[in-house]
């Protein structure tokens, strides 16, 4: 009898696991990979004011946080974008998982039922031009 304790223990234990998850989350994780770039060549590029590097760069943002890009040049004015999302539909899926009832609160509170769109953005500081 102990023996069959412990299957059914560890069977709940998995289902309990599975459910406690959205399926968004399960599916796409808690972060989307943007690509930001600019064209003025030599310019720093900021996420949420931290510095990411020059050019272009690839960082890992958090779903369902806003975030804001920022590309700045010495001598140049600097150019802010907000970083925008929309709803994940894979968050649906947890209707056939568990009629929504865990699964959908556990993606809109996680932030996995939003993903980042688009995945490329262009941030480039505003630049005179030089007189020759």
């Amino acid at each position: 009898m102990k023996y069959r304790v412990s299957q059914i223990s560890k069977v709940c234990l998995l289902a309990l696991a599975v459910a406690a998850s959205g399926c968004s989350s399960i599916i796409h994780g808690g972060h989307d990979t943007v690509t930001i770039n600019s064209l003025e060549k030599g310019a720093t590029i900021y996420v949420d004011n931290i510095p990411r590097g020059a050019d272009i760069v690839q960082v890992d943002l958090e779903r369902g946080e806003s975030h804001i890009v920022r590309a700045t040049k010495p001598g140049c004015t600097d150019t802010i974008t907000p970083v925008t999302d929309k709803f994940d539909t894979t968050t649906l899926l947890g209707i056939f998982l568990d009629l929504g009832i865990i699964s959908l609160p556990v993606d809109f509170i996680s932030g996995s039922a939003w993903k980042i769109t688009p995945k490329t953005y262009t941030v480039t500081p505003i630049c005179k031009a030089k007189k020759t």
